[in-house]
């Protein structure tokens, strides 16, 4: 009730009315106690007088007189910011009424005075003087009777003026009456303000009233200053130095905090082109204080004038542009309140400068503080109005919304809820009563029960913070049904909905099935088993066992039997595997025709029996599919990995193990079964992270170049002649096979940057020891065939070998699989500008394809090496003999060098000297070793550390040449 009524009260039409009545009535009276509509003022007679600075005088007292009786008079002094003392007579035999009793010496600037009064008789007395209302010292004619003039020196500090009048005591007594009463109505009516600001300020914590606040207290004392009574402050006397430095804190509080007015007054402008203007005058502001405390008060006014015009010319185009272009109230009143400082500014510059006193009489420092402090005061009320009436129309808006909401919150088709802040329900609809609460208005869900709410309220940390959830619910006969779940929390309230979206998760779960299993078998595809690792590492390493099979053959069984049956097989495949081994391991196809299965934990030895009976069925027991049988043979792999802690590598070692046992298999044909312990995995791991390195060209630590030696059959203590190989050196110093390297740069794309890194490597060694390797005739470097096939490499080989075209005479590029070169006329003619750069041709692994023969022809190859898989049977097989004669023919029939790979014994040895072979390399000869053991080397039988094995060799290839 008494709301409504304060609030009817508040909207009552007479209200404004009253309001303009108190304001004009408070301004009636503040011009009365302002003396601005007083017309018996005090009358007061002018003296003139002379003056002169204290630089232009010399002498006694009575010298100064006379010299200040030949100048001529004035009615005021205008020191111009000087700060000498001035000497001041003025002439009273002939002006001097009986009815004046009180000189006056008027001034703001005063701060020192002293004064003599000439009798009849010649002489010079001091007289003393009395300070009224500030600015006004007075002296008291109750002496004698007739006096003939008075000598007066003054200093003054800042822009000072001197007039002197004389008065009657009555009119004296009233003048100082009607100041004081100013004083006291000025001080009143602005403290009052400044308090009633201040309560204002604090209860709003409002920066703005804060403002108007220091403004006001600049303002009363800028008054004072005018009307001279500021040398006491809160009934404290000031002296000279401090009253000066309050008369810069005053301008500077002035200056300042009408700045900040204006930037909270006008937020708008911030976001347009003034607000440089602006942050420049808080700048400005700034040095203002440093000069209000540090500097000189001339030096303060020389620069705190220049800096006020510049300040209020910015000030008032920002004020009349805003009010040009949104016709803001704001802006009128405050433009009012500039105006009217402004006209007393104008009056007082007519007062001073022309001695117009009919403006000043009504705009009088007193009366326009007041008017402006009142302007101001209006256009802050204006500010807030407007700033109320805006949150009034936003609060407006929010109950709309809020309406709206309410009705949407009815009818709406999903059920909704608010609770509060302990899961106490309060508002719900229609869907949520009819789907979750009894009849005794409960919910029957465990995720809606004040417990659960209220842990989900002090999840969301924030206001404003939301949370989505899916929740399961176990209904009868074991089904699920999906909820969902969304929250939001304001302070006191947590707003949910929940829906019911089972065909929603039902599609979700089909396409996360899909995701993660292989549509034909059902068995679990890559991703599946990735995400099974992840949940089985949890954040900790973990060990891992997997039984993989490979199908083999399994192309050419889609060739035979088609498509369709293929699928059928790995169907049934799949069955049989899942029948032996789902309960010891989760499946996955990894591949088309490979399956894995990850053990589970502490069960390897039931597996591994389930594993067996397995393969044991698959080799007992063919397919049957359409009256056919289909009889297949599978590569098992076991692998035994460590602790693990990451899928990547789990991952990577099975697929390695994997090819690993592919790679045996093809070696051994008898292979069905591989097992890799940990080492072994530990070791696939290894190569796999450096697999990994290479894609950051980064190769692994310890690889070097090692020359394996090729000795001369007819002449083998002739040219040494070798081969540069990869090896990685390990930490016992050890050479040990590079192999893995060379396989993970062949699938990885990386072959072009390894050729390179052995070329230039090699190309240096024989730069740096040169000399030392006068012996060496020829060292083969082998350039895989992907190397071939980017032009890339073949123009940076170019390149490198023409910057050391001095030893190019040494190298002999090794070219295998020809057959895999895409552009052969582009190798051609790599190879024609090599070879007229002095490089040597090598066909490698002669006679292990079907093509060798036409490329030796097409490349006109100057070394053909005959494979190592051949020479190797010579001894036992027609078939290896008969090829290697006739490779030995066609090399010496092509002008071409024939060296035998593999050679590892005597008997070998013996037969290709028979064939022909020019040069042999093998570990009968020696492995490859480091490149600094061939510095100064004469022979390559001295490389062999059994002398003995030496003479043997020497003694074979002499008798076979008896």
């Amino acid at each position: 009730m008494h709301a409504a009524v304060a609030d009817s009260f508040q909207k009552t039409p007479w209200t404004p009315f009253l309001s303009l009545v108190l304001l004009g009535f408070f301004l009636l009276v503040s011009f009365v106690n302002l003396s601005v509509l007083d017309q018996n003022r005090p009358h007061e007679l002018p003296l003139g007088f002379a003056s002169l600075n204290q630089n232009e005088v010399q002498g006694s007292l009575f010298n100064v007189v006379e010299q200040l009786k030949n100048e001529p008079r004035r009615n005021v002094l205008r020191t111009h910011l000087q700060e000498t003392p001035y000497w001041i007579y003025t002439d009273l035999s002939q002006t001097m009424p009986l009815q004046y009793e009180q000189m006056v010496f008027r001034s703001r600037h005063l701060v020192q005075s002293s004064c003599w009064l000439g009798d009849s008789d010649g002489s010079l007395r001091e007289i003393p003087l009395e300070t009224n209302q500030g600015r006004v010292l007075s002296a008291s004619f109750s002496g004698p009777a007739n006096p003939q003039g008075i000598l007066c020196q003054f200093q003054f500090v800042g822009p000072a003026s001197l007039e002197i009048g004389l008065q009657s005591r009555a009119d004296f007594n009233k003048a100082i009456l009607i100041a004081e009463r100013r004083q006291s109505f000025l001080e009143g009516v602005l403290y009052l303000m400044i308090g009633m600001v201040a309560v204002a300020a604090f209860m709003t914590r409002s920066t703005l009233f804060v403002c108007y606040g220091f403004w006001l207290f600049a303002s009363l004392r800028l008054v004072a200053l005018s009307e001279g009574w500021d040398h006491s402050i809160f009934g404290f006397e000031l002296l000279a130095e401090p009253l000066m430095r309050a008369r810069m804190l005053a301008l500077t509080m002035y200056f300042t905090s009408t700045v900040l007015i204006v930037w909270h007054l006008f937020e708008n402008i911030r976001r347009e082109s003034w607000l440089g203007v602006l942050r420049t005058l808080q700048f400005a502001s700034a040095v203002l204080i440093l000069l209000a405390l540090f500097s000189p008060y001339r030096t303060f006014l020389e620069l705190f004038w220049p800096m006020s015009l510049v300040a209020a010319s910015a000030v008032a185009w920002v004020v009349t542009q805003n009010f040009l272009e949104k016709r803001d109230r704001v802006a009128i009143y405050y433009l009012a309140a500039m105006m009217i400082s402004l006209t007393g500014a104008v009056a007082e510059v007519l007062s001073a400068w022309f001695d117009q006193r009919f403006l000043l009489q009504y705009f009088n420092s007193a009366s326009v503080t007041v008017l402006a402090s009142v302007m101001t005061a209006v256009a802050l009320a204006e500010f807030l109005r407007k700033a109320q009436w805006q949150q009034q129309l936003a609060a407006q808006e929010i109950k709309q919304a809020h309406e709206r909401l309410e009705n949407v919150f009815d009818i709406a088709p999903s059920a909704m809820f608010t609770c509060t802040r302990h899961g106490q329900l309060l508002n719900f609809n229609k869907q949520f009563t009819d789907l979750f609460l009894n009849r005794e208005g409960k919910p029957t869900l465990d995720f809606l029960q004040p417990p659960r709410l209220a842990s989900l309220f002090n999840l969301l940390e924030s206001p404003g913070k939301s949370s989505r959830r899916e929740l399961p619910v176990v209904v009868g006969e074991g089904q699920t049904r999906w909820y969902e779940l969304v929250v939001s929390r304001d302070h006191r309230e947590l707003v949910g909905v929940v829906a019911y979206f089972r065909a929603r998760k039902d599609r979700e779960l089909a396409l996360q099935y899909q995701a993660t299993h292989d549509e034909l078998t059902g068995a679990m595809n890559r991703r599946g088993l990735q995400n099974v690792i992840h949940n089985k590492l949890n954040k900790r390493a973990a060990s891992f066992t997997f039984f993989c099979v490979d199908i083999q053959q399994f192309s050419r069984l889609i060739s035979a039997y088609g498509l369709a049956v293929s699928d059928q097989l790995l169907q049934a495949f799949h069955t049989e595997l899942y029948r032996h081994m789902n309960a010891h391991g989760e499946i996955a196809r990894l591949h088309i025709d490979q399956f894995a299965v990850m053990i589970h934990h502490n069960d390897s030895v039931q597996a591994e029996e389930a594993f067996n009976a397995f393969l044991k069925k698959l080799e007992s027991v063919p397919f049957q599919f359409d009256g056919r049988s289909i009889q297949v043979a599978v590569l098992a792999t076991l692998v035994y990995q460590g602790l693990v802690d990451n899928v990547l590598d789990v991952m990577e070692a099975v697929e390695m193990s994997m090819r690993e046992s592919k790679s045996k298999a093809k070696r051994h044909s008898q292979a069905e079964r591989v097992v890799f312990e940990q080492n072994q995995t530990r070791s696939l791991l290894d190569q796999s992270r450096t697999i990994r390195r290479l894609d950051d060209q980064k190769l692994p630590a310890g690889l070097t170049l090692a020359w394996q030696p090729i000795l001369a059959l007819n002449q083998h203590d002739g040219p040494l002649y070798a081969e540069a190989l990869l090896r990685i050196k390990g930490e016992n110093g050890k050479l040990n096979s590079a192999g893995f390297l060379i396989e993970a740069c062949e699938r990885g794309g990386h072959t072009a940057f390894l050729d390179n890194w052995v070329l230039s490597h090699t190309l240096d060694f024989l730069a740096e020891h040169a000399r030392q390797l006068d012996r060496l005739s020829v060292l083969s470097i082998n350039v895989s065939p992907g190397s071939l096939n980017d032009e890339i490499f073949l123009q940076d080989t170019l390149a490198l070998i023409r910057v050391h075209k001095q030893h190019a005479s040494k190298l002999c590029l090794e070219i295998t699989e020809v057959g895999s070169v895409i552009n052969l006329q582009a190798v051609q003619s790599f190879i024609e500008q090599v070879r007229s750069l002095g490089v040597r041709i090598a066909l490698d692994d002669f006679g292990a394809g079907y093509s060798n023969f036409r490329y030796a022809m097409d490349l006109h190859a100057d070394v053909i090496k005959i494979d190592g898989s051949i020479v190797k049977n010579i001894c036992h097989s027609t078939e290896s003999h008969a090829v290697v004669t006739a490779i030995v023919g066609l090399a010496h029939d092509l002008g071409c060098k024939c060296v035998a790979e593999w050679v590892e014994d005597l008997h070998t040895l013996r037969e290709v000297k028979e064939l022909g072979v020019d040069y042999v390399q093998g570990y009968l000869v020696s492995p490859a070793v480091e490149c600094e053991r061939f510095l100064n080397l004469n022979s390559t039988l001295e490389l062999m550390p059994d002398q003995d094995r030496a003479r043997m060799i020497q003694d074979a290839l002499e008798s076979v040449s008896c």
